[in-house]
């Protein structure tokens, strides 16, 4: 090999090199092999679940009884297909879904269980299995029809109280059984229980439809004729497009159960249950819940709180947003002795139907509870009915009735008010503290307020009496317009700023006037140009002798 000068290498040279070279090379190989030993070698991909029909587990489907007699002549015999049956009396149906979900179980994987196209009779629970919190596996098993219309599951005879058509494992274990896990889904398939013709005061059957535990996502299941649709327990569990009709109580935060809350019900059908929409047990509580575009009513009540001492809060921190509460016998929301406390409500309406009344239950207000605080009602939730068809004559005491209100907002509450102007219903019945209740109507704002000794007139000035609100005394400043009547102690909304009609003294009065309290009749207005300090300038004009005119309020030229 040569070159210009001095860049001749030698043979000797040359192999010196090679040797060099690839004793680098293997101990770099080296290296690079210690650290990948070192380095912790990346998951294996996620493999999904097998899947099982039922159908390969020996169920019929054809919605009539088939005991397990009809195919082996001895327990031992359907024990080796079936180890879970009991007896030869069992269905079919239910020993192959059982079956499956047991099988799916134990494969460490976890899977989903096919429910095709049928009428499936069964006799008894299905068990879900537990999962330990800290299994990295999860081992799911999932249950998925072919559509809330094609797969039907039945059970058309009522084991009683405490049994569930589907129900987690940890269900019937210790309260704080650290099993209780769950995560599994339903879905495209419904349930049909033992009394799916139940009507209002009828007795509703013993079992229940299906007893969740956490994060269960049920997805298109339609539950119906039993006691309660979806008996719900811990937290994070959805309800997508589900059906819980014609059941006693629709969903049911049960007697025996602690809601740790964050649960979603969406565009979910709970109309048409024979007690409530909605149930909760005096020990429990519906809390940091989202309701959304979906349906109560056709029932007794929408959200039910049962009685006994409430040992949590009834509503909390919960939102309904786009909901409606129609055709509700009794009432709403009916909690007289719960709380509601930090609910938002958005777009929400209803209305009130006889038909679906209990008898020798009063109607005695669209909202009842012990304690309203810090509630929020917007966009349509402060209509209080659509004004035609809310029967708000039928109402007892008043459309929101409680014992102490504090700090709640009422943004258009134009047809709330109107119940009272109107003299249909008062639109709200406070027995105790009523502080800090904030309105917006369609012309004007301000607060409900209890009325002081004497109760007030729609139209009157008012002026404050502490927590309360009188008449307006002479030489005292003007605090708002009353535009409700009230006796003592009701509740007035009384307009603090906007336009409103307030009482006039007899003289005519021009558009555009100032006005002032009246001379002698203080709690009305006059164009007086005395010493009284404005309250308003006329909108409309006013001909002599009229009782009111239209002002727009200017308190703060006092």
């Amino acid at each position: 090999m040569s070159g210009g000068p001095g860049c001749r290498i030698g043979r000797r040279a040359l192999l010196v090199a090679g040797f060099a070279l690839a004793a680098t090379a293997r101990a770099a190989a080296a290296g690079a092999a210690q650290d990948k030993a070192l380095r912790p070698s990346p998951d294996p991909p996620a493999r999904p679940g097998p899947a099982l029909s039922i159908r390969d587990r020996g169920a019929v489907g054809d919605g009539r009884s088939h005991p397990l007699s009809e195919r082996y002549k001895n327990l031992e015999s359907a024990r080796r297909v079936h180890p879970h049956v009991r007896s030869l009396d069992q269905e079919c149906d239910w020993a192959a879904l059982q079956g499956a979900v047991l099988e799916l179980s134990r494969t460490g994987q976890g899977g989903t269980v096919l429910v095709p196209p049928g009428h499936y009779r069964l006799d008894g629970e299905i068990v879900l299995p537990n999962l330990d919190r800290y299994d990295d596996a999860f081992n799911e098993v999932e249950i998925v029809g072919a559509g809330m219309r094609a797969s039907l599951l039945s059970w058309p005879e009522d084991p009683g109280p405490g049994r569930f058509a589907i129900r987690a494992g940890s269900r019937q274990a210790g309260r704080d059984d650290n099993d209780g896990y769950q995560r599994s889904r339903i879905a495209h398939l419904s349930l049909r229980g033992p009394k799916p013709g139940n009507r209002p005061g009828e007795p509703p059957p013993g079992m229940g439809g299906i007893a969740l535990t956490s994060r269960f996502l049920l997805e298109r299941v339609g539950v119906y004729g039993f006691r309660t649709g979806v008996d719900v327990w811990r937290d994070h569990s959805s309800l997508i497009s589900c059906q819980l009709t014609k059941n006693h109580i629709g969903a049911y935060w049960s007697a025996g159960t602690d809601s740790f809350g964050d649960h979603l019900f969406l565009d979910t059908d709970l109309a048409g249950n024979t007690l409530a929409s909605i149930a909760v047990a005096p020990e429990n509580g519906i809390d940091h819940s989202s309701f959304i575009s979906c349906h109560f009513g056709f029932s007794p009540y929408a959200i039910l709180a049962e009685d006994g001492p409430q040992k949590r809060t009834f509503l909390s921190n919960n939102k309904f947003l786009d909901c409606a509460f129609e055709a509700c016998g009794n009432g709403w929301i009916q909690g007289p002795m719960a709380e509601m406390y930090g609910n938002v409500l958005i777009g929400c309406s209803g209305s009130l139907l006889p038909d679906y009344r209990l008898p020798k239950r009063p109607v005695t207000g669209l909202l009842v509870v012990r304690s309203l605080e810090r509630n929020q009602f917007t966009g349509g939730s402060a209509s209080f009915g659509d004004g035609t068809n809310d029967r708000a004559a039928d109402l007892e005491t008043a459309a929101i009735v409680a014992g102490s209100a504090v700090g709640n907002r009422f943004d258009d509450a134009e047809r709330l008010i109107r119940l009272g102007r109107d003299g249909l219903a008062p639109a709200l019945a406070i027995s105790g503290t009523c502080r800090a209740n904030r309105f917006e109507a369609l012309d004007c704002s301000g607060e409900f307020r209890k009325a002081g000794a004497g109760g007030v007139d729609a139209g009157n000035l008012v002026q404050r009496d502490y927590d309360r609100v009188r008449r307006l005394e002479p030489d005292r400043p003007a605090d708002g317009v009353a535009l409700t009547s009230a006796p003592a102690g009701g509740i007035v909304p009384v307009a603090t700023a906007g336009t409103v009609p307030v009482g006039k003294t007899r003289p005519a009065i021009r558009m555009g006037t100032v006005l002032r309290p009246g001379s002698g009749t203080s709690q009305r207005v006059d164009p007086s140009a005395g010493p009284g300090a404005p309250v308003g300038v006329a909108v409309t004009d006013a001909p002599a002798g009229s009782d009111s005119v239209l002002m727009d309020l200017r308190l703060e030229l006092r």
